[in-house]
């Protein structure tokens, strides 16, 4: 099966507190018109699973606004098939055109399409359409770092530090050699976050790079991701406190 090499979405300055709110598409009839031009491009695209630890590589097929709801393309792993029909929450990824579009699907049926078993879904709640920008990052405190919670299938959760953060992605970072073993291009679902004033924020990654750091005795593993579907609610928690350590790092600069 073909697959996309993950993009890296940047984000906006700090004075872009409503990022997403333009790009965030909610009206069913321009849900529609999105999905019929993925439809009739044949992009591929990834449909994420089982807390992202799963995969398939579908295209859109058909779309029916009248009854909101669409096929794609069944996968060549029957197994894989299986699991997909039997999760009740998944994420679609691409980048047609090198625009991003992400969006969450519920259940999904079995049908028959032209033919042959194909699967189907109801509009996405909502649809995000992004464009590349440059966006603007800090360092986060590097003594006391804000955590983050990984939870993996069957395994400890891993907790890793955050070093920078921008509302396109998060640096982490940990000594645990488990995370050298994380492939790129594979999505982290339901991660938190501790912004500490701004409370927790549950975000969905993908990540984007992992690369091994020496240290002076070990060494350190370097993981850069970027949000998918970010929430409104996250997103608000991070511009607050993106905008706050940019203030503080300008006081700190002047003093």
């Amino acid at each position: 099966m073909e697959t996309t090499e993950p993009q890296v979405t940047p984000a906006p300055t700090d004075e872009e507190s409503q990022l997403h709110d333009s790009y965030r598409i909610s009206n069913p009839l321009e849900i529609g018109g999105v999905l019929r031009h993925l439809a009739t491009r044949g992009d591929f695209m990834t449909v994420y699973f089982a807390n992202g630890q799963r995969q398939l590589v579908t295209r859109l097929l058909k779309v029916e606004p009248q009854a909101r709801g669409f096929y794609f393309d069944w996968g060549g792993i029957e197994t894989e098939n299986r699991a997909l029909l039997a999760n009740k929450r998944a994420l679609f990824v691409g980048v047609p055109e090198g625009i991003q579009v992400h969006f969450p699907i519920g259940d999904v049926e079995e049908r028959e399409y032209e033919g042959y078993p194909a699967f189907y879904s109801s509009y996405p709640e909502t649809l995000v359409r992004l464009q590349r920008r440059d966006y603007f990052r800090v360092k986060t405190p590097i003594l006391d770092p804000y955590q983050c919670t990984v939870k993996f299938p069957e395994d400890t959760p891993m907790r890793l530090a955050v070093f920078d953060l921008s509302l396109g992605g998060v640096g982490l970072r940990t000594k645990a050699e488990a995370a050298a073993e994380i492939p790129k291009g594979s999505m982290l679902m339901h991660v938190e976050i501790e912004l500490r004033d701004y409370g927790t924020v549950q975000v969905d990654l993908e990540v984007c790079a992992v690369r091994a750091v020496p240290l002076a005795k070990d060494i350190e593993y370097h993981i850069g991701c970027r949000f998918i579907a970010l929430s409104r609610t996250a997103e608000s928690r991070l511009q607050k406190l993106i905008t706050q350590l940019e203030l503080n790092r300008k006081a700190f600069a002047r003093g």
